[in-house]
């Protein structure tokens, strides 16, 4: 909770106004609590001894009346300038804490994000965030108040009685303890319940994603099952949170006005033994600021339940700002200034933490060449070319540009050098024309369009009730597979970047398509340096080099003619898929 309060400390201004405005508040509420002494010991006990003289407490009435009047005008004015500080505070820190959730999860490498679900990482910067922010709206809106109003209220007690005040407060210590007791058992009851969330938010993500296959294997009824269960265990945990915060309330609800009906009990009983110059007016203006005092009491432990709750979210929020992320460019390390000669793949290794995917790969590919990278699943193809992209560093071994360990290039200045097309194409909630632009703000429409006919993207376009300024709809999905993919090519195309990397890019393409893509590609040889990776040998045939990978080891390496010559690991894979193809319809 100290953190969250950290990031509220940028609001400097608006924090002191909190502060000041608050103080006006609870000096104008004890100021009216203090009048009950001179009204009742000055005024109406004359009045009712006989004994009052108007003329001489004339001037005495209009201070009194002053100062009644100045506090009903200044306490709405400040509870105004109050309440909206406290919420511009509250806002603030909400919208720095999502954008540094979105920095956190953009700068996070991979590896991170295979290591959490999507659910659980959408719980945490939604839900968590939400809850955790919450502890700094009740901070500034109302525990800052509250305990200025406490602090003022015992400064005046003292004042009129400290007799009275040092009973009061010696009162309080077991109503402190019953709360803290309280207050650790919804910490823990709250963290359990944030978990369950996350798993709960998972299963409509799966439900959301998986729409299609669920339908298809009509699975309504077992991810409807499977949400219901995780719903009854979030309805159990939040209830043990509410049964805990329940009790806070009662006990509040018992303890405060018995603990005040004991101060004012002793003190009526001091009063009528005369002792410590207790008098009807002291002790009537010492109960109207008890009265006042059971506010903010009563707002303090009704909002310690809500704190426990925002102290169970703010961990786990805490816990992604605190992911691990991308590695940082060394101090000495040099901008790419495009690809010469070539680049190596040297004794490179990998592990995702389960055992190696990669067992020692040496290649070395020369600028220019088209490369395909083909084995069977699991052969750790798309892992290669994640290395290659830097998405991981090798475990061990390096990957080096012109004799450069890509470790020791800018990241941004070698991503800048890099385009890639993966299997599954992934468009952004806005037009084609945008999608096909992304990552090079500075094209205009003659390139976007050039890129597009270069992909076998420009016609389909074209024939787009709003062509080019079509919304591609979340994740691309008003378009087909075939359309998505040719939209990512031609993105990848427009970027002309000196690496280009198609990791299984035309396997949603049909053949027409397909063969037009190749063209585009052609055009690249000897330009750009292209690593296909694919099963299809339409995709691969026609590549310079073709590079077989078994078990994380390069197996092969030659033309598709040498290869297929030579009767190895490739020949198989060619005959297989070609043998499939040739199966008359109902084979098996």
């Amino acid at each position: 909770m100290w953190r969250m309060f950290r990031l509220s400390l940028k609001s400097t201004l608006p924090l002191f106004t909190v502060l000041a405005l608050g103080a006006i508040i609870a000096a104008n509420r004890y100021l009216r609590a203090w009048l009950a002494e001179p009204i009742l010991d000055e005024i109406l006990t004359p009045v009712a001894n006989g004994t009052l003289e108007m003329g001489a407490i004339t001037e005495r009435l209009f201070e009194l009346g002053g100062i009644a009047a100045l506090t009903l005008v200044l306490t709405p004015l400040a509870v105004l300038g109050h309440g909206y500080c406290a919420n511009w505070i509250s806002a603030k820190v909400r919208q720095d804490v999502d954008m540094s959730v979105a920095r956190k999860f953009l700068n996070a490498p991979l590896s991170a994000h295979r290591a959490s679900s999507s659910g659980g990482l959408l719980s945490r910067s939604l839900n968590d965030a939400q809850l955790a922010c919450l502890s700094v709206t009740i901070l500034y809106r109302n525990v800052f108040l509250y305990v200025e109003l406490l602090i003022g209220g015992i400064a005046l007690m003292l004042y009129i009685s400290w007799p009275l005040a040092l009973i009061t407060v010696a009162l309080a210590p077991p109503f402190g303890f019953m709360m803290s007791l309280f207050g650790a058992r919804i910490l823990d009851r709250a963290r359990r319940r944030q978990e369950v969330w996350s798993s709960l938010t998972q299963r409509l993500v799966a439900i959301l994603s998986g729409t299609k296959v669920i339908k298809a294997f009509r699975g309504e009824e077992i991810e409807q099952a499977a949400f219901d269960r995780e719903t009854e265990k979030y309805f159990r945990r939040h209830m043990k949170v509410m049964k805990q915060s329940a009790l806070v309330k009662a006990t509040s609800e018992a303890m405060s006005p018995t603990l005040g009906a004991i101060a004012i009990g002793i003190g009526v009983w001091l009063a009528l033994e005369g002792l410590y110059g207790i008098t009807i007016g002291k002790l009537g203006s010492f109960a109207l600021v008890l009265t006042t005092l059971y506010k903010p009491v009563k707002g303090l432990t009704q909002g310690y339940p809500k704190i426990m709750e925002s102290a169970a979210g703010a961990g786990r929020l805490f816990e992604t700002l605190e992911m691990e992320e991308e590695v940082p460019d060394h101090e000495t390390a040099i901008p790419m200034n495009g690809l010469a000669e070539s680049i190596q793949f040297k004794d490179v290794h990998f592990d995702y933490g389960q055992g190696e995917v990669l067992r020692g790969i040496d290649l070395e590919v020369p600028a220019g060449e088209v490369v395909a990278i083909v084995g069977r699943t699991g052969a750790g193809k798309s892992t290669l070319v994640d290395l290659l992209l830097r998405f991981h560093d090798p475990t061990q071994g390096s990957i080096t540009i012109d004799g450069i360990d890509l470790r020791d290039l800018q990241r941004q200045s070698f991503l800048s050098h890099v385009a890639v097309v993966t299997q599954e194409p992934f468009l952004f909630d806005t037009t084609i024309y945008e999608n096909i632009r992304y990552g090079r703000s500075d094209a205009n429409e003659a390139d976007v369009r050039e890129a597009a006919r270069a992909a076998a993207a420009h016609e389909f376009i074209q024939r787009l009730p709003e062509g080019y300024e079509t919304v591609a709809g979340e994740l691309g999905m008003r378009l087909s597979g075939g359309e998505r993919q040719r939209i990512t090519i031609a993105r990848a195309i427009l970027a002309n970047p000196a690496i280009l990397v198609l990791d299984e890019a035309t396997s949603a393409l049909d053949s027409q398509t397909e063969s037009a893509v190749q063209t585009a590609i052609d055009t690249f040889r000897g330009k750009r340096t292209i690593f296909l990776v694919g099963h299809r040998l339409s995709t691969v045939r026609n590549a310079d080099r073709i590079v077989v990978l078994d078990d994380g080891r390069v197996a092969e390496i030659g033309d598709h003619a040498s290869l297929s010559a030579r009767g190895g690991l490739y020949s198989r894979l060619i005959n297989a898929q070609q043998t499939t193809q040739a199966q008359p319809a109902g084979t098996v």
